[in-house]
């Protein structure tokens, strides 16, 4: 998402719109309703690590790996 600022830029607009699309939608159908949104803060907490993109190596209970991170869903 931060790769340049083409890909910054549309990162952005694409969050921001999109809660104000929900927002707008929830006004209008279920006005008594509350948003929760997490951004990365909510998503990862505040690691002692930088959140990359890309891999990560990780080294646990004396095992070692290399993953996709920040997550690979499914």
């Amino acid at each position: 998402s931060m790769i340049d600022r083409e890909h910054t830029v549309l990162t952005q607009v694409n969050n921001v719109v999109g809660t104000l699309n929900i927002l707008y939608a929830m006004r209008q159908d279920f006005p008594d309703c509350h948003l929760v949104k997490l951004g990365t803060m909510g998503e990862y907490g505040t690691p002692n690590i930088d959140i990359e993109e890309g891999y990560i190596t990780i080294e646990h209970n004396g095992r070692k790996d290399t993953l996709p991170y920040p997550k690979q869903p499914g």
